[in-house]
């Protein structure tokens, strides 16, 4: 095992060890492999004879001076040396051969001023598999890693995808896995350039509630807070949500449906953050909606919804959901019956039913652990089978001191 003790000038930012295509000699798989690093001194730095290795065969870094390659007056050709602040990747040599089969032939494009490089073999190491670590060094010991080549029980170097690149998060970051992550470009890599996750903005809606509303009624106060969370890498800056009560049920704010807009603090990755806003109870049963303004790299965390049932004290339960479809995307997938029971010491049963009046399956039967609760729907019935679109009605009975009340809501399932 290699020595792996110094801190690094030149990092391993990027390497691509699955690219798309079929594998073997002159086929792309094979040609198209690519490590990218990067100089983090303010210094210039000579790579000749710096070696890499995937731990199978260990090969020298030298100039690429094969003109041919697309675009090279935009490229650094014929030198090893990398400027400070700047990238280069380390090419398959026969990443231009003519002899290519397979098509996918030079599928690249390489950020403006890349210094391109490649070794003194037929291949990078033997050949990048997708569970090769990498390490590159210097005569003088600056060492860097992918794939934590000390460590052979986590859980990379692994198989980011076909055509897909793993990218380091954080460049001054350790060789963790936490620090490593699938490319997110639409490309499937980015030699050369900055990596995926420095551009990717992405802010989620991960939670819709309304305070106790149990006494609400049409006309007065209602309030409703929202959880947003900085899912993606690049901070969040100047960005709103807009908070609406849905009465025609197509989930955009309409004229007199009481469009508020919110502006939210900064938020850098990981962190969240809760909006509260106020608006009127509705006198009918409406959809209270929460959108993201700027839609970002991921649209299907940008929207939340749940019913509101005006003066809702009045009834045994609510439904969360007027529509929801449980396809498995995260996305609305069940459905809550939260309850409100006048005592707990009676009997409650939660059912299912299809226009038919034929039951799908029973949700709740047996004596509650309060006089509030959820149960929730999965969208299967009594089977585990899969319940088709359509509209269905939810019925809650409850028995309690010589009385049984029951009342019933329509929910719409659908499917993709």
């Amino acid at each position: 095992m290699l020595a792996l003790a110094c801190a690094s000038r030149v990092v391993i930012t990027e390497v691509m060890a699955n690219p798309t295509g079929k594998t073997g000699v002159h086929y792309p798989e094979d040609r198209n492999e690519f490590v990218e690093i990067y100089n983090t001194s303010d210094s210039v730095i000579d790579l000749l004879d710096w070696t890499i290795t995937d731990e199978d065969a260990i090969d020298l870094i030298q100039a690429w001076n094969d003109s041919s390659l697309l675009d090279p007056e935009s490229l650094r050709l014929g030198t090893t040396w990398l400027d400070p602040h700047c990238y280069a990747v380390v090419l398959d040599p026969e990443y231009t051969d003519t002899a290519a089969l397979g098509g996918y032939e030079q599928p690249y494009h390489f950020g403006p001023g890349t210094l391109i490089l490649t070794v003194g073999n037929t291949t990078i190491g033997d050949g990048l598999t997708t569970n090769d670590p990498v390490v590159l060094c210097s005569a003088d010991g600056d060492t860097s890693t992918f794939g934590t080549p000390w460590d052979t029980t986590d859980s990379i170097p692994c198989d980011a995808g076909d055509g897909i690149s793993w990218e380091r998060i954080d460049i001054d970051g350790p060789d963790t896995v936490s620090n490593w992550t699938a490319c997110l470009d639409t490309a499937g890599c980015t030699p050369g350039a900055a990596n995926s996750m420095m551009s990717y903005l992405d802010l989620a809606l991960t939670g819709l509630a309304l305070a106790d509303s149990t006494t609400t009624k049409p006309g007065e106060p209602l309030f409703a807070t929202v959880n947003v969370s900085n899912s993606g890498w690049m901070p969040a800056d100047n960005w709103s949500l807009s908070f609406f009560l849905d009465r025609n049920g197509n989930t955009l704010p309409d004229n007199e449906e009481e469009d508020t807009t919110l502006f939210g603090p900064p938020l850098l990755h990981g962190q969240d953050t809760t909006l509260q806003a106020s608006l009127t109870c509705p006198s009918a049963t409406s959809d209270l909606c929460a959108r993201l303004l700027s839609p970002d790299a991921d649209t299907t965390n940008d929207f939340l919804r749940l019913t509101v049932l005006p003066g809702g004290a009045q009834r045994l339960f609510d439904l969360n959901l007027s529509s929801f479809s449980p396809d498995g995307d995260g996305f609305e997938d069940s459905l809550a019956v939260v309850y409100r029971l006048p005592q707990a010491d009676g009997t409650l049963k939660v059912t299912v039913f299809d226009l038919g009046g034929r039951q799908v399956t029973t949700l709740f039967s047996g004596r509650p652990s309060g006089e509030r609760g959820t149960v929730c729907w999965n969208g299967l019935n009594s089977s585990g089978t899969r319940a088709p679109t359509g509209i269905y009605a939810v019925c809650v009975e409850y028995r309690y001191s010589g009385t049984t009340r029951a009342e019933k809501l329509p929910v719409v399932l659908l499917r993709k």
